[in-house]
């Protein structure tokens, strides 16, 4: 049943309103608000009206209720058995029109982004672009036809009409024959004669063209192309847990036919197999002799490549020049694992590349240290080999470098190299060219070469060891590990520990006055060492920890940075040569008695800020120790980044 023939059966009891044109309305109404209406014909038409008052309820009557009989029907309105199922009926009505209302309000914010959509997409543009150019077509058109046709006009123009022009003009004087006369007898003279065909064009014809085709498409080639703006991101796909697996387990899949060969290098090198290994040296030597090296690879790789088509064609060719006998057994059995073994799988292969990322990049650094002289036994030997391999290959043809340099490399690769794997002395001992390897320093050994040395020109004379390294390792076995956790830190020698009463360090602040009070204040820890008074902002090596050598330091003094601060403002200032900003390090704790040891421990070394007397010279060295020099651990000198 529908809605509207349910509407029917309520007000059964209505029909008689219903015919003397009566229709529902709301009690108590006095202006007549917007209304939710259905017409149709032979049917109620009833008027849903919001009432004015809030307590007023939703009451629908007749119109003959206005009759003075309404009070007999006001007690029957609509046939209602009683007031709860009027009431109920209200209810619905009333959801109805929530309903009704939301629906259209939808359907109006449809409407509202299709007219937006439709304003977006250029569909519309597009077809009336379309229509703008067809009807250019056809204008362009009328007018070629129209030209067509007066020239054709003028070229088939009848000689009659020239004959009687000048008929004209002979008996009439004054008649003038004009250009256009001419030229009409002349069109009409050329139209007369027979067409002649299209002269045949020559292979030279044909030819220029061609030629100007090509030169032509080349300059277009060369042309500049306006940029495109790219809707892809630069930076490539965002980071995922899913697709970084899936790519390391792709990186894994596809590295292992390389690592594989090189594998397989590894093995014949070392003569795992004896007879394979001693059949590619004979080879090897045989077509470095003969000098057919270079042909012998090219045809390894040209039958390898048809192995490779016979596979991709359906053949079953198990050929390979190294044993895969592994590698196929370890991906049957990786085809059984499980979820967790799967992952623990990549989490390997990940590590794996993780370290032959960081071994790759170990050999960079080397590289680069050998070309930069920073080991310079390595790079003076470089420099000399790549001399004397200059000099010979000017006086020396380069067919009989390649043969010797071959010749010495097979040796050095299947016989020396498998000597020093078999016997280590023996490659300890005169494998100069690994040790030379070995020795090379990477980036951060390099670093930290440099701090080392750097550090040891500001040790002062009284606190080095008197016995050398035996007593800095008695030292250092004696430390703590908080001192030597510190001397890591800094990169300090063994003897550069805290002084007594000063492990542990002494919680202060560093301030910087030019700048503002939220970011002046940088908390850490100060250390008071034999050589260098220390302050530690980070647990961690950075450029933010400093190390101030006490030889640099020409005033140390008591000092307040702020006026408003109470007391004496529990601060030290720092005078560093070569600096022209001071050091302020407060909030230090009992400052009177860290001030009072500093001093006495200066005046112990006899330091000029401690003695109050200035150096006699000021030498150029001493202002260049002064500077501020970062290091990955640690800056020396005033620093307050």
């Amino acid at each position: 049943m529908s809605f509207r023939q349910a509407l029917r059966s309520r007000f059964k009891g209505d029909v008689k309103a219903e015919e003397d044109g009566g229709t529902l309305v709301r009690k108590g109404s006095a202006k007549r608000p917007k209304t939710l209406t259905d017409h149709k014909d032979g049917e109620e038409t009833f008027e849903v009206l919001h009432s004015d008052n809030e307590e007023d309820g939703m009451s629908f009557q007749s119109a003959s209720s206005h009759s003075p009989q309404g009070s007999e029907t006001s007690d029957i309105v609509a046939g209602f058995k009683d007031a709860d199922e009027r009431t109920v009926f209200e209810q619905q009505l009333n959801q109805l029109q929530e309903q009704l209302v939301a629906v259209m309000i939808e359907n109006q914010t449809l409407q509202t982004e299709l007219r937006d959509y439709r304003e977006k997409s250029s569909v519309d543009k597009l077809r009336q672009e379309l229509e703008y150019q067809k009807h250019r077509n056809e204008m362009l058109e009328e007018k070629c036809f129209s030209l067509d046709k007066k020239r054709s006009r003028k070229v088939h123009r009848s000689k009659s009409d020239a004959e009687r022009r000048r008929l004209t003009a002979e008996v009439e004087p004054g008649v003038e024959i004009t250009e256009e006369d001419n030229i009409g007898d002349w069109c009409h003279i050329y139209a007369s004669e027979p067409s002649i065909p299209p002269k045949k064009r020559s292979w030279y014809d044909r030819m220029w063209e061609a030629v100007m085709k090509v030169v032509y498409d080349v300059m277009d080639d060369f042309s500049e192309v306006p940029d495109q703006e790219q809707d892809e991101d630069p930076d490539g796909d965002p980071l995922t847990v899913k697709k970084l697996k899936d790519n390391i387990k792709r990186f894994g899949t596809e590295a292992k036919p390389y690592l594989s060969t090189a594998r397989g290098v590894y093995d014949l090198l070392t003569w795992k197999s004896p007879p394979y290994t001693l059949i590619v040296f004979i080879v090897y030597m045989y077509s470095v002799w003969v000098g057919c090296f270079l042909p012998v690879m090219l045809f390894c790789f040209t039958f390898r490549m048809f192995i490779n088509y016979l596979r991709y064609r359906g053949w079953n060719v198990n050929f390979n020049f190294f044993d895969p006998a592994d590698e196929e057994k370890e991906a049957e059995d990786n085809r059984d694992l499980g979820v967790s073994d799967k992952f623990n799988l990549v989490l390997q292969v990940a590590r794996k590349v993780q370290n032959f990322l960081g071994a790759f990049a170990d050999s960079l650094e080397k590289i680069k240290s050998m070309l930069t002289w920073r080991h310079p036994p390595a790079s003076k030997q470089l420099f000399f080999v790549m001399f004397f391999s200059a000099v010979v290959s000017c006086i020396f043809p380069a067919t009989n470098l390649f043969y010797c340099g071959g010749l010495l490399m097979g040796v050095k690769l299947f016989l020396v190299d498998f000597m020093y794997l078999r016997f280590p002395r023996l490659r300890q001992k005169y494998d100069t060219s690994h040790q030379m390897w070995l020795n090379l320093p990477t980036d951060a050994e390099y670093e930290k070469r440099n701090m080392k040395t750097e550090l040891n020109r500001y040790i002062l004379p009284s606190s080095r060891p008197d016995s050398g390294d035996e007593k800095r390792e008695s030292a250092g076995d004696s430390m703590s590990t908080d001192d030597r956790s510190f001397c890591e830190l800094f990169t300090l020698p063994p003897s550069e520990c805290p002084l007594p009463g000063w492990q542990g360090g002494r919680r202060c602040t560093l301030i910087n006055r030019e700048k503002s009070l939220t970011a002046a204040f940088k908390n850490g820890k100060l250390y008071l060492t034999r050589s260098f008074l220390c302050f530690e902002r980070t647990k961690t090596p950075s450029p933010k920890n400093i190390v101030i050598p006490l030889a640099d330091i020409t005033k140390m003094e008591k000092a307040k940075p702020y006026s408003w601060l109470p007391g004496g403002g529990m601060a030290i200032e720092i005078a560093i040569a070569g600096s022209d900003k001071p050091l302020i390090l407060g909030g230090l704790l009992n400052r009177d008695e860290l001030f009072d040891s500093m001093q006495d421990y200066g005046l112990f070394n006899e330091l000029p800020w401690a003695t109050g007397q200035l150096p006699e010279t000021t030498t150029t060295t001493s202002r260049n120790r002064g500077k501020v020099k970062q290091f990955q651990n640690f800056s020396i000198g005033a620093s307050y980044d």
